[in-house]
């Protein structure tokens, strides 16, 4: 079986936020990578690994069978959570997609158990993050941990989330950066800083009236905990 470092600090942090004996759904599975390893280290009961397109699922299957794992891990052709519904699942990743392509399978009819079953959500958007931090608090799943990697010269960034039906509000320098991320610091939040002032001010020029002008207020929060981190 692979080391966990093999297959990437990014699945490795998702690995983390797995909580031992959980019974995982990977939504996105690809290669089944993620399931494989935690099976490989007896830190989950069961798993499906999920994908939408039909050959991920047969390399996902095959990636199983070699791994000697298929008694815990069922592949299964799905799009986001659908069919999973009633299967016990505690703990899900989806890992890989834009942060609008997350919330949207995160509102689908069939991840409605998501909710009634307190499952622990492991998240790593590709994109629009803010805008998937905005909708977890808008929609009442509680922000529990969230984690920066850097992975093949790439930063990351990790949710783990759980809902909990509480509406809370967050502010913009929270969207943009996470709370939890915040209050750790280091180098990895100087360096978020640093992307999101280079994408907001890109926007800047197609602003105007108020949403200039807080546009500006958060770049203006940005660089300053940018430098707070690098001292």
């Amino acid at each position: 079986m692979p080391a966990q470092g093999e297959f990437g600090k990014r699945l490795s942090a998702a690995a983390d936020l797995v909580r031992p004996g959980a019974v995982f759904a990977d939504i996105g599975t690809d290669h089944a990578s993620l399931p494989i390893y935690l099976a490989s280290v007896g830190k989950i009961k069961r798993a499906y690994a999920c994908d939408v397109a039909e050959k991920p699922v047969e390399l996902a299957r095959k990636n199983v069978e070699a791994s000697g794992y298929s008694d815990i891990i069922e592949v299964r052709l799905t799009d986001g959570f659908c069919g999973l519904r009633g299967l016990s699942i505690t703990d899900a990743a989806v890992c890989g997609m834009g942060g609008e392509l997350i919330a949207s399978l995160l509102s689908a009819e069939d991840a409605v158990f998501l909710r009634t079953d307190a499952v622990r959500l492991i998240l790593q958007p590709m994109s629009r993050a803010a805008y998937l931090r905005r909708y977890l608090a808008r929609e009442g799943f509680e922000i529990e941990n969230e984690v920066i990697v850097r992975d093949m010269g790439r930063q990351y960034e990790l949710i783990c989330a759980t809902y909990t039906g509480n509406t809370y509000s967050l502010t913009p320098l929270e969207e943009q950066l996470g709370r939890a991320n915040i209050a750790r610091g280091g180098e990895e939040l100087a360096v978020l800083c640093r992307r999101r002032l280079l994408h907001l001010k890109n926007l800047l020029g197609g602003t105007n009236g108020k949403e200039r002008e807080e546009t500006l207020a958060l770049i203006a929060e940005l660089e300053r905990t940018s430098v707070k981190e690098q001292r």
